[in-house]
């Protein structure tokens, strides 16, 4: 299920995550939460402050499942949300609530290469309380990294001017357990990540991408020399 505001307001994320679990509560623990927000919802180290703090309207928010969709929307059309269209994996609904949302399903086998990177994000996953009555389960960091770099890999482009690519920035830089998660993750996304983290550590462009997302480097050269490192060290 994929989420976006429907004005341009800036909410905090998890905010805004607790309001769409409450709307569809009835479902809540046949999805899991992944796409960019999931990133702001992992990041959890203090002495780091990304760039991208706000759920802002362009954010997109997945909700996956490995049960059938129109069983889903059957649901949620009980709830008083409207199915407003259908996608290539999933179907479009309006909430009531003014947030759009794609329930995607995941099918096993599919020749989409992406499909593998789902189905680890919906077994891999943390809990969450997004507010005091409401817990979500979340993708967690190493199937988070491989979707940013699948996604990346079938986008192409530069790395310079790579969304998905400052999110991994992101994440790795902000998530105090990311390297210890991404030892113990399945081999086939170990491989993956190797691969993949690899190739954008690499990279001259990489200072660059971690200074936009982390604007603290430009005056903490340490700090950008921290993240690189750490880059380095999980896609070892």
């Amino acid at each position: 299920m994929t989420a976006t505001l429907a004005r341009p307001a800036l909410v905090s994320t998890r905010d805004h995550v607790a309001a769409i679990a409450r709307s569809i509560e009835p479902i809540l623990r046949q999805v899991v939460l992944a796409g960019p927000p999931v990133i702001g919802l992992l990041t959890n180290d203090p002495a780091v402050q990304p760039t991208m703090v706000s759920f802002t309207e362009d954010a997109t928010l997945q909700l996956l499942s490995s049960s059938m969709i129109d069983r889903l929307g059957l649901d949620l059309q009980k709830l008083g949300h409207t199915r407003a269209g259908r996608r290539p994996n999933g179907d479009r609904w309006q909430l009531s609530g003014g947030q759009a949302v794609d329930v995607i399903q995941i099918h096993s086998g599919d020749d989409d290469p992406a499909q593998v990177w789902l189905e680890y994000a919906t077994l891999l996953t943390l809990p969450l309380s997004v507010d005091a009555g409401t817990t979500v389960r979340i993708a967690g960091g190493p199937a988070m990294l491989a979707l940013e770099c699948s996604a990346y890999s079938a986008a192409g482009g530069s790395i310079a001017d790579s969304e998905q690519v400052e999110r991994i920035v992101m994440l790795v830089a902000g998530r105090l357990e990311i390297e210890r998660e991404c030892a113990a993750a399945p081999p086939e996304l170990r491989a993956f990540l190797t691969i993949q983290l690899g190739r954008i550590a690499r990279s001259d462009a990489l200072p660059f991408v971690i200074e936009r997302v982390l604007p603290d480097t430009a005056i903490l050269p340490e700090l950008a020399a921290r993240v690189r490192d750490k880059l380095r060290r999980i896609a070892c």
